[in-house]
């Protein structure tokens, strides 16, 4: 047998007449093809068969193997070498190409995972704000914002329902207590629209008029034919201006009333109460009074509760809004009415001018907070309590009611005193004569709810119902944004005994229910599904932020610290064949 190479060692222990070079694996797939280089290989006898392998070999480790260098050897420990060698060159090439390129990538992968690990947790974790903020910047208002589109023209129904209240027995009074029966509801479309729109960037504001008209619905429960029956409000309005008057004018104000043939209750047609108005004598005459006699109110030839309101400019008068784009600010917020930064028809805190103009409301509301709104119609800023809670359409909402505090008079609210104007004889009643030109207007709501039981003694026919007759608005409390609105108020006259006016000199001192409205408003089924996916991106945007946190985290950590090992191979052992004699060399060569 041939000597050993250097730094070869062979057991021959059990391999009798065979020799077996002994060495250290390399990695796994180089090994595997050991077998393919057990015979000598060279460029000018090698078969096609060793061909293939040694190419196989190379393709599989990696390695450049230079088969010229390689040379027939009938030794097996000639072979052993070339094992030997070919084994080492295997396993430098995969150490070599492992250390190149695996550890780069795994850094990269680890590195970005960790980053986008970060930022989700930060997210996470400041999620309300990040939200709060995307929501104020989506509702503040600008010429091209969503916000403003809505609000320029708003597409939710609304709808606006008339009670009338029938007087049965005026032929009876004063000696009998009125006795009203409720008719309709005359129900009319309202469409809205703001118009003569004016930006003011240097305080954040915005300007404009409000265009409502009505269309009259032929399915409401009753029609504008429908004969009415109620107190004569031309001839009421004309004895309260004079109260403070001295004997002669009211006197002359007795003659003029008996002339005109003046009575203590009107007969009209439904649509002549309401938008179409009617002709009186006592109009004309106002014509040629002194503004000083009339309280400054504009001439007519018509009179009619909602008379000249349809398609005009000046139902609810000038009105400038906060825009919500200075830092702090809510959208929808009103700042001036008819050019005015405060009230004039009061003093005092009843003066001032504040809260919401009804479209945007503040968001993050809670049990404790309050809604404050300012409504044209009542000349005032009131303020809404929370009542209770509920769901409307799969969405959460918190319900905030007119309170009984925002009617009482001064005896039992003090605060409501700046109101009175002087006539604050029962509660739950808001005395709104100064901003109807000296009328005797007073507002209440319907059936004389949370009022003073008195009103109710001098009438009959009020059954005040609180789901049926309450003031509220039900508004979503995280997004701030209405999802039900009932805007509910009833006018009333004022009335009381005047003795130098014969057709009043027995009148008790009332308030005469004249009719009650609801303006309703309710979102739409497309609008409530919209909000669904907002408040649930609201809800569960930290947790799933959070969630790929958490992910990302684990992802970086299995990159660095759990990346697969090459596995353990016993070292190889090369088996040779028994050396053949020259005889079979010559016979079998390869």
């Amino acid at each position: 047998m041939p000597a050993a190479p250097k730094n070869v060692a062979y057991s021959n222990s059990r391999n009798k007449g065979r020799c077996a070079p002994l060495f250290v694996a390399g990695p796994i797939d180089c090994l595997s093809a050991a077998p393919a280089m057990h015979r000598p290989v060279s460029a000018a006898t090698a078969s096609e068969r060793d061909t293939r392998r040694v190419v196989e070999a190379r393709t599989r480790c990696g390695v450049r193997f230079d088969a010229r260098r390689t040379e027939v050897q009938s030794s097996c420990c000639d072979w052993g070498v070339r094992e030997v060698y070919l084994a080492r060159a295997c396993a430098i090439g995969g150490r070599r190409a492992m250390r190149g390129r695996a550890p780069r990538g795994r850094l990269a992968i680890a590195g970005t995972a960790a980053l986008l690990a970060a930022a989700a947790l930060g997210a996470a974790l400041a999620w309300t704000q990040i939200f709060d903020a995307a929501l104020s910047a989506q509702m503040t208002m600008t010429p091209t914002s969503r916000s403003f589109r809505d609000w320029v023209e708003p597409t939710v129904p609304l709808y606006f329902d008339v009670y009338l209240f029938n007087w049965t027995n005026p032929e009876m009074f004063p000696a009998e207590v009125p006795d009203l029966v409720e008719v309709g509801p005359y129900r009319f479309r309202e469409y809205r629209r703001h118009v003569n729109i004016s930006w003011h960037p240097n305080n954040g504001s915005i300007s404009y008029r409000t265009q409502r008209s009505w269309v009259f619905d032929e399915n409401s429960n009753g029609t504008l034919d429908d004969s009415i029956t109620t107190l004569n409000i031309i001839a009421a309005s004309a004895v309260y201006r004079s109260r403070d008057w001295g004997y002669i004018r009211q006197k002359g104000l007795a003659m003029g009333l008996a002339m005109f043939g003046q009575h203590m209750s009107i007969t009209r047609l439904a649509g002549e109460l309401l938008f179409e108005g009617y002709e009186d004598p006592l109009l004309n005459l106002a014509k040629s009074l002194p503004a000083s006699t009339t309280g400054g109110a504009p001439p007519v030839d018509r009179f009619g509760l909602f008379y000249e309101r349809n398609n005009s400019l000046d139902t609810d008068g000038y009105m400038e809004v906060s825009t919500g784009a200075l830092g702090g600010s809510l959208p929808g917020q009103i700042l001036r009415w008819n050019h005015r930064d405060h009230l004039p028809f009061y003093s005092g805190e009843c003066s001032k001018l504040s809260g919401s103009a009804g479209e945007y409301m503040p968001h993050n509301l809670t049990e404790q907070s309050g809604l404050m709104l300012f409504v044209p119609d009542l000349c005032r800023t009131v303020q809404l309590q929370y009542t209770d809670s509920g769901q409307l359409g799969g969405l959460p909402y918190y319900k905030y009611e007119l309170a009984e505090s925002s009617f009482d008079n001064s005896s039992s609210s003090p605060g409501n005193s700046c109101f009175c104007n002087g006539e604050c004889a029962w509660g739950g009643v808001m005395n709104v004569s100064s901003c109807r030109f000296g009328s005797p207007s007073f507002l209440s709501l319907p059936h004389f709810l949370h009022g003073d039981p008195r009103l109710r003694e001098l009438v009959t026919g009020m059954e005040p119902d609180p789901e049926r007759h309450s003031f509220y608005f039900a508004v979503e409390p995280r997004l701030g944004v209405p999802l039900d609105v009932s805007a509910r108020f009833q006018f009333n006259v004022w009335i009381e005994p005047t003795p130098n006016i014969e057709l009043y000199a027995n009148v008790p001192k009332m308030l005469f229910p004249i009719f009650w409205v609801e303006q309703r408003v309710r979102m739409e089924d497309q609008l409530l599904s919209e909000l669904r996916v907002v408040r649930a991106i609201l809800d569960w945007g930290g947790a799933v932020c959070a969630g790929m946190s958490l992910f990302l985290t684990v992802l970086a950590v299995k990159v660095l610290c759990c990346t697969k090992k090459a596995k353990y191979s016993r070292p190889c052992e090369v088996m040779c064949e028994k050396p053949k004699d020259e005889a079979e060399i010559k016979l079998n060569p390869l």
